[in-house]
């Protein structure tokens, strides 16, 4: 798996570390040799970071949501045959959604006053610190076992070769959708999960209803820009 990884990566001429290191190399020298943070007059400002953003709780629950889609996507194709190609291109949407944002990546804005991020294809979020509750530098822990989540992927791929492959005859099929449909959507899934494994920790700040976790390298910096001990 690790071999297959590697040479998608190499077909996109990308690689996690390689982006994180030329992210790094175009940006302005940090202090004491920090690097991806840098002060603009009254900012401080981190390029190239990666961020969830959404209701709490969210983070952990990404594992659950594909599971979620799959079952959803199956009963649509139950009940409504027809609605197959309408989920592929959103399935096509989202792929490309995810892919994109891990390519291109966010940047984060520490003002006196606020916290803004902006992200690809998203409108920038603006946080007023007066708004959040709690600024936690984590240790980043997958809700499950690497292995498990490996083992999960590799039956995906077996069922999505086998349902593309005895659906050939009719592209229209249910079996050739959804076969598609889960060969496009789980490896998405499972590179976004990827990718989010290289940094050891991640920074979270919560407010009342939504948190935003945020994975760069130096997030213990970033916490102590924010007022808090990393």
């Amino acid at each position: 798996m690790m071999k297959f990884s590697e040479t998608i990566r190499r077909w996109m001429g990308w690689c996690p570390n390689a982006a994180m290191v030329s992210t790094s190399r175009r940006q302005y020298a940090a202090p004491d040799g920090e690097v991806g943070m840098a002060r603009e007059g009254n900012r401080d400002v981190v390029e190239g970071a990666l961020v969830d953003y959404g209701p709490i709780g969210t983070p952990g629950k990404l594992f659950i949501l594909p599971v979620a889609a799959a079952l959803l996507i199956g009963c649509l194709f139950v009940m409504a045959p027809a609605v197959g190609l309408f989920v592929l291109v959103i399935i096509l949407a989202y792929s490309g959604m995810e892919i994109y944002g891990v390519m291109r990546r966010a940047r984060v804005e520490v003002t006196p006053d606020t916290i803004t991020i902006t992200r690809p294809l998203f409108r920038p979020i603006v946080i007023p610190k007066d708004a959040v509750v709690k600024v936690e530098v984590k240790e980043n822990k997958l809700p499950i076992p690497y292995w498990l989540l490996m083992g999960a992927l590799a039956m995906i791929f077996l069922s999505a070769a086998g349902g593309i492959y005895y659906g050939l005859s009719n592209p229209t099929s249910m079996r050739f959708i959804s076969g598609l449909g889960a060969a496009i959507f789980f490896p998405v899934i499972f590179y976004r999960t990827y990718v989010r494994t290289h940094y050891p920790q991640i920074l979270t700040i919560t407010t009342e209803k939504k948190i935003a976790a945020i994975y760069t390298g130096d997030p213990e910096r970033m916490a102590r820009t924010l007022g808090v001990a990393g």
